[in-house]
């Protein structure tokens, strides 16, 4: 599995904020992996948007998922993407690299747009929003600076 988005680093608080508008937190994924060197570089490669060769070897993370399957109100989580003005909704934090082998999903035309216009939570909204997706997925690695286990 690949988020659209690949958020480092969520505090505590930013993350409960989500979850309160919305967003859904995932088991953790390639805990077996574990944090090593060779999990740490590959990490580190493919933010820096270098070709890896698959994502088998990333360390764990999570996914913060907004969908809109299941959502009871969905008018709120499309509000909340739009204004929010949390730190995470930065162009040094909310990263989407575009090295080989990471295999982010493919955003949706206007949230595609959106972000290459630097307008983060238009893009956001309109990944959630899209009708064929109706959903943005957002990987973390880190939660308030530590490293997910």
């Amino acid at each position: 599995m690949s988020g659209h988005f690949i958020l480092s680093n969520i505090s505590a608080a930013e993350r409960d904020e989500a979850l309160s508008n919305g967003a859904t937190w995932s088991a953790l994924q390639h805990g077996n992996i574990g944090w090593t060197p060779a999990s740490r570089a590959l990490l580190s490669k493919a933010l820096n948007g270098q070709a890896i060769p698959s994502r088998e070897g990333l360390p764990p993370h999570r996914y913060l998922d907004f969908a809109q399957a299941g959502n009871p109100d969905k008018e709120k989580t499309a509000r909340f993407l739009r204004t929010t003005t949390a730190s995470w909704v930065s162009h040094n934090r909310l990263l989407r690299p575009t090295g080989a082998g990471l295999g982010l999903k493919q955003l949706a035309k206007k949230a595609q747009d959106a972000w290459a216009l630097n307008k983060l939570n238009d893009a956001l909204v309109e990944q959630f929003l899209d009708p064929q997706g109706a959903r943005v997925t957002i990987e973390i690695y880190h939660l308030g600076g530590r490293e997910m286990t």
